[in-house]
């Protein structure tokens, strides 16, 4: 499998080839200084899933699952605003790091943040260390549990409680009061939740993009935008080609959008495109990420026991640090 070593290894002798800057015009859409930062959010997150095995190795970690071949999950943040609610999949390193920027803290607070919950810290933000949650109360991150697909019909509940904070006026006919319906979010918020591809076979999931196709088939406002990133492996169980997106693209009410969540200016592009669809139309649409998944499922997984040597380095090929470094 692909080891710890081996992907810095990798990721350094990449950088040490780049011979060039690259062009400005390559950031279509992504100014240089936020892609700079955006990279230093994936960096950061791979340095985290990086400590964590090495504190799992002497018994300081615990149950470890990262989000290496995720971090492009970094320009999703981007392209919404710290003020949309978000629940995050368990391989959000870069999201959780990215929205603790906007919002106003320093990058390293929010690595203590997680570094906290590896361990098992009791002055963790939001769990008291209990496995590995991301969530935090001021930057509106609702925290989720490693349940599969079980925040989804929570987002969707979200959803739909933003847009009724739009519908109603505040007052009613023939002398009838209509109470306006109140949440902590802004009225043209937008819902943000993420997920791996392996989810859409779950019933919770299932329930979730039903009742917000429902919704939106009926006319109701329903911001929510799902993520799906897709390595192509639940666990040890491959995805079948074309799969998810037939899943994902036929569902009634749902608009779809794709992009390679590998590279960090296509994942932008189309997050933004999707984030400001969805803040427009107030209907619930799917975004549609590409990504890898590399140092195996989680902490004590041994990929090489179903999967060759040549799939797995097909996907170290497609680290998206090093495609964003040569951005």
């Amino acid at each position: 499998m692909t080891t710890p070593s081996d992907l810095d290894e990798r990721f350094r002798a990449a950088v040490a080839g780049l011979t060039a800057a690259p062009d400005a015009p390559g950031l279509t859409g992504l100014d240089s200084g936020e892609a700079v930062r955006l990279f230093e959010a994936q960096v950061a997150s791979r340095h985290l899933d990086l400590a964590a095995r090495w504190l799992r190795s002497f018994g300081e970690g615990y149950y470890t699952i990262g989000s290496s071949g995720h971090e492009g999950n970094a320009a999703v943040a981007a392209a919404l605003r710290p003020t949309d609610p978000a629940l995050l999949h368990y391989r959000s390193g870069g999201f959780y790091l990215v929205r603790a920027v906007q919002a106003g803290r320093d990058l390293g607070e929010a690595v203590r943040d997680v570094l906290r919950g590896l361990v098992a810290s009791a002055s963790e933000p939001i769990a008291g260390g209990r496995h590995k949650v991301f969530g935090h109360p001021d930057l509106a991150v609702i925290p989720t549990t490693s349940t599969i697909a079980s925040h989804l019909p929570r987002a969707v509940g979200l959803g739909f409680a933003i847009g009724r904070t739009s519908v109603y006026p505040g007052g009613g006919a023939e002398g009838l009061e209509v109470v306006r319906p109140t949440t902590p979010w802004p009225d043209d918020a937008v819902v943000v939740c993420s997920f791996g591809d392996a989810s859409v076979n779950q019933a919770a999931a299932a329930a979730a993009l039903g009742t917000a196709g429902w919704c939106a088939y009926r006319g109701m406002e329903l911001p929510i935008l799902f993520v799906c990133e897709d390595n192509g492996l639940g666990v040890s169980v491959r995805s079948p080609d074309g799969w998810v997106a037939d899943v994902l693209r036929s569902r009634p009410g749902m608009h779809y959008f794709t992009g390679d969540g590998c590279d960090l200016v296509e994942a932008y592009g189309a997050a933004m495109e999707a984030a400001t669809w969805v803040r427009v139309q107030r209907r619930p649409a799917v975004l549609h990420l590409s990504m890898v998944r590399l140092m195996g499922h989680a902490g004590a997984d041994a990929e090489v026991a179903y999967r060759s040597t040549a799939e797995i380095a097909k996907d170290a090929a497609r680290d998206p640090l090093s495609r964003s470094a040569v951005k």
